[in-house]
């Protein structure tokens, strides 16, 4: 279920590249004044941008993560299914196992579920215990 929702979260990122893409050309859209332009390129870097952080940075810290991300743990190329994790509140925040799956490697990392604070933990493949504190966000 969890690489499902990171897969997901993931095809979702896709399809709003490829959507980006069939945008009408510039000749074909009507006019809109500049001031009530959005920023494209803003907005979606802001709503699907992960927080990326390596482990070590982590350790009696805190960190923060907006729902509608997730906070991605970049650990060493070939360990990335050999780090687990917990959370104290499940409710607040879920690890999310890395390794491979349908041909891609993900990383492991922790998927905000609801703003709120909890205790965090991540264990190495050396058997390092991490602890911190992940604080989510309102987007």
């Amino acid at each position: 279920m969890k690489r499902s929702l990171a897969l997901r979260l993931a095809l979702v990122v896709v399809a709003g590249a490829l959507l980006a893409g069939c945008a009408p050309a510039a000749s074909d859209a009507p006019a809109v004044p500049a001031a009530e332009a959005p920023s494209p390129a803003a907005t979606v870097d802001e709503a699907f941008a992960p927080t990326v952080v390596s482990p070590d940075d982590l350790d009696g810290k805190s960190a923060s993560v907006k729902i509608g991300t997730s906070l991605v743990l970049a650990v060493p190329d070939g360990t990335e299914a050999e780090w687990t994790g917990t959370t104290s509140d499940v409710d607040i925040a879920e690890f999310s196992a890395g390794g491979p799956s349908e041909g891609s490697i993900f990383r492991p990392g922790f998927l905000p579920r609801a703003v709120g604070e909890t205790a965090a933990t991540l264990t190495g493949p050396d058997g390092k215990i991490i602890r911190f504190t992940l604080s989510v966000l309102a987007p």
